[in-house]
């Protein structure tokens, strides 16, 4: 198991998975897990995709809580979507989570050999991401381009995300984020914007007592 890793890489535990991550790159934070909570419970027939996956840890957890039988996860960085695709065959999870190495926003394009029952209009009962929070000029740009990406809106922005998650959501799906306080305005006019309503909204605050930063959302068709 060990000797599958590149040097700078680790492995490490996720409850009874295992998971493959970047000793110094991107790593997944707690953000991705309470959001994996978050879509609890799933049923077995449910049909869910992770825009923008990273290392697969969503898909993991879900697959682990749950016994639903079909998630892909999607991914622009070539080396994330490696990753995630060894996490997928290290848990002995191929059967039920596909990760696919592209752009989500240029479905019908560039991602024409994905079949359209895989990725298409109306294809999902769950939408979820963890999204990057900030916009370029707003923090300071890591010098890892992995971890710059997977934090700020230089491949992807909040519109759209949200159209395309608009997009893939069946008739009466759940679209489900993670997002910063911050940008609550934006999240709520992206929303409206799509035709979509709230279900289900809840602060997270880093700790009792403190200002909550994140928030996480559902939304429906």
């Amino acid at each position: 198991m060990m000797s599958s890793l590149n040097p700078d890489e680790t492995i490490d535990d996720l409850d009874s998975y295992k998971i493959i991550q970047r000793k110094n790159g991107y790593r997944f934070s707690t953000d991705a897990v309470l959001l994996a909570d978050f879509i609890l419970p799933l049923k077995s027939t449910d049909s869910v995709i992770d825009l923008g996956t990273g290392s697969g840890v969503i898909p993991l957890i879900l697959a682990q809580k749950s016994s639903v039988q079909k998630i892909v996860g999607i991914e622009i960085q070539e080396g994330l979507a490696d990753i995630a695709e060894r996490n997928v065959k290290l848990n002995n999870l191929c059967s039920r989570i596909d990760i696919i190495k592209g752009d989500f926003r240029t479905l019908g394009t560039d991602l024409k050999s994905v079949p359209t029952t895989k990725l298409g209009k109306g294809v999902f009962s769950v939408v979820v991401s963890n999204p990057p929070y900030w916009k370029p000029g707003t923090e300071r740009i890591s010098p890892c381009s992995e971890k710059a990406k997977a934090k700020m809106e230089l491949t992807c922005d909040l519109a759209e995300i949200v159209k395309i998650s608009r997009y893939l959501a069946a008739e009466k799906a759940r679209i489900i984020y993670v997002y910063a306080v911050y940008r609550l305005k934006e999240m709520l006019s992206a929303i409206t914007a799509n035709k979509l309503v709230i279900r289900r909204f809840q602060f997270v605050q880093p700790k009792a007592g403190c200002v909550a930063k994140r928030f996480l959302i559902e939304v429906g068709v």
